[in-house]
């Protein structure tokens, strides 16, 4: 057979995979093949791809597997998108391989899932786990978590929720005992539960030597889903500016968007990896093809955008959401074989959603808000917004990304099996696979929110709730995608009709303003003292968490922040002498919902 057809499957697979399958949701494949014979007529080990190829709707999700032989053995696995889209999920399902993937464009795709298939039985890793994740939440890596004049910063990286994935965007994956990686399973999830979710490309899945000689070693990283703030904030020097990000809610689904994954482990002889590089210029695609040397086998492959032009200096920009992915829609056996074929190279091509010409969203710009004194404040973004406005940091776009392309090589030491004269069909177990995209409709604030319905330049388009790929939440718990989560703020539960009269529903937070008072002074470019309360109700809980609670002012361009916390020592912005609304807020951290206080406050010259 050549692309799965539900009903040649018939009884071969599961209730439960039939179901989906005939709902369109999942496509199974299980090209029979014959095995490859030596002239002296006996069996010849070889590599041959299997492959299962379905419609992926518009705004939609969709899996696929591909099943080896009953004589065969999974060495791994690739997958091709056609069309928008990119992978969600890509593993084992037995000796099969299964591939998921999402298309955010308004035409269908089409994805083809391959299988890697021995007619052989190496010996793999057992005992690795889904343990490790990699996530699209995004920061600097040599973030200051203090600003220019010493004030201390609060987002969501420092002190926030999403700490923890700031600082391990990247697994760290590796085969012990003998072992050696052929790739990597990975497997949609999210960081946060409670907290809307949308998947985001993967710009590496790659299995290199870190030194020539090295075992090869697995690399999983995402593209960014976290944004940065263009919020105007307090400047008095632009010394390490760049480095001083601010990363606030509501942020988009993407954010939150986490792969777990899993190295492929295997007990192999004599491996190498052979790489290709190819220049992807932006808002392009490209392709390259990587063959192994004479004597090896392909027994895997991948990809990396290593973006040396966002590692070359201490001033060198980070990628965050909108500045454009660098993504593969297609990690595969070479293209143009049917399903069946002798692996003869990996093919990948990979896209560039970045636009030359433009600057990073990490660029750094000062607002002059009056010609006069030239007083000003700074912010992140790709432009500068005002005719007096002037660059302090301009982190350009280049004209191309350079992809590598690998092709993991090896000869593999065991006995070529054979085909049995009748083989039977493959049968193949649908897995409980997670929602890639869960946009948690009707949660509120910044632990549910989506991203603004305005898409962000060069950022995939964030979209409404769709058919899942053939794949269910866990029984149970409608925001669960399945897999190990870090802890966060959990989505409340929504009032049935009939619960008790006298229960209280949640109602935004009591706020107000002690310091300073209304008409009170501030000093421009001093620091101030400033005091609030917030309480919940019901509960009448102290607000005093950093990440839940902020101080703003609104400036002639729009809020300036000035710090977080109930109370604090905040530099005042430098904006002409005046009168402003001062306003703090703060977010029930179980409800969701913010209530905020205001004030009007002069803003006067400090005397030092």
């Amino acid at each position: 057979m050549g692309s799965g057809v539900l009903a040649k499957l018939g009884s071969v697979i599961t209730a439960k995979t039939a179901a989906v399958a005939a709902a369109g949701a999942l496509v199974v494949s299980g090209a029979v093949g014959v095995g490859v014979w030596a002239v002296n007529g006996g069996p010849q080990l070889v590599v041959v791809q299997r492959s299962a190829s379905v419609s992926v709707p518009a705004r939609g999700e969709q899996a696929a597997i591909a099943p080896c032989q009953a004589h065969e053995k999974a060495l791994g696995g690739g997958y091709a998108v056609t069309g928008t889209g990119f992978a969600t999920s890509s593993l084992f399902v037995g000796d099969a391989w299964l591939t998921a993937a999402y298309n955010p464009d308004d035409a269908p795709a089409t994805l083809t899932s391959y299988a890697l298939c021995i007619n052989a039985k190496p010996e793999f890793r057992g005992d690795a786990d889904w343990s490790q994740t990699a996530h699209a939440y995004h920061d600097r890596r040599d973030k200051m978590g203090t600003d220019s004049v010493g004030g201390a910063i609060h987002d969501l990286t420092i002190g926030g929720p999403f700490r923890d994935a700031a600082h391990n965007a990247s697994p760290s994956l590796s085969c012990p005992g003998g072992f050696t990686s052929l790739g990597t399973e990975f497997r949609a999830g999210r960081t946060l539960t409670g907290r809307a979710v949308a998947p985001v490309p993967l710009d590496t899945l790659t299995t290199q030597s870190a030194i020539a000689g090295a075992q090869p070693l697995p690399r999983v990283m995402l593209n960014p889903g976290s944004r940065l703030s263009t919020g105007v904030f307090p400047l008095r020097t632009s010394e390490y500016i760049e480095h001083q990000t601010r990363i606030e809610d509501p942020q988009p689904p993407e954010a939150n968007y986490a792969v777990t994954v899993r190295p492929i482990c295997v007990r192999l002889k004599d491996v190498s990896v052979a790489t290709t590089k190819v220049a992807v210029a932006a808002g392009g695609s490209a392709s390259g093809v990587v063959s192994c040397p004479k004597g090896k086998l392909v027994v895997g492959g991948g990809f990396q955008f290593p973006a040396e032009n966002e590692e070359t200096s201490p001033q060198a920009p980070t990628r965050f959401f909108g500045d454009g992915w660098l993504y593969a829609p297609t990690d595969a056996p070479a293209a143009g074989e049917s399903s069946g074929s002798k692996v003869k190279a990996w093919h990948v091509t990979g896209r560039n959603q970045q636009k030359a010409g433009l600057d990073y969203y990490n660029s750094v710009w000062i607002e002059h808000s009056d010609r006069e004194t030239l007083t000003g404040n700074g912010y992140f973004d790709t432009h500068g917004r005002g005719p007096d406005d002037q660059v302090l940091r301009a982190l350009a776009v280049p004209d191309s990304q350079e992809m590598v392309a690998s092709a993991v090589c090896a000869t593999i030491d065991a006995k070529p099996t054979e085909p049995a004269k009748a083989p039977s069909p493959p049968v193949v177990t649908r897995p409980e696979l997670p929602h890639a995209l869960d946009p948690l409709p009707g949660a509120t604030g910044g632990t549910g929110s989506a991203s603004p319905s305005a898409p962000t330049p060069g950022a995939s388009p964030t979209t409404s709730p769709t058919a899942s790929p053939g794949t269910s939440p866990t029984p149970g718990s409608p925001n669960s995608p399945g897999t190990p989560t870090t802890g966060g703020p959990s989505r409340p539960a929504t009032p049935s009709q009939g619960s008790s009269p006298t229960r209280q529903q949640p109602q935004a937070p009591t706020v107000s303003i002690q310091q300073p008072g209304a008409g009170g002074q501030l000093r421009r470019g001093c620091e101030e003292s400033f005091a609030g309360t917030a309480r919940t109700r019901p509960g009448n809980q102290p607000v005093t968490d950093p990440q839940y609670t902020s101080w703003r002012i609104t400036g002639p361009n729009g809020p300036v922040t000035l710090g977080a916390g109930a109370s604090g020592r905040f530099l005042v912005p430098l904006l002409p002498d005046g009168t402003y609304k001062l306003v703090f807020s703060a977010t029930d951290p179980a409800a969701g919902l913010t209530g905020s206080a205001e004030v009007s406050v002069k803003i006067v010259g400090c005397l030092r």
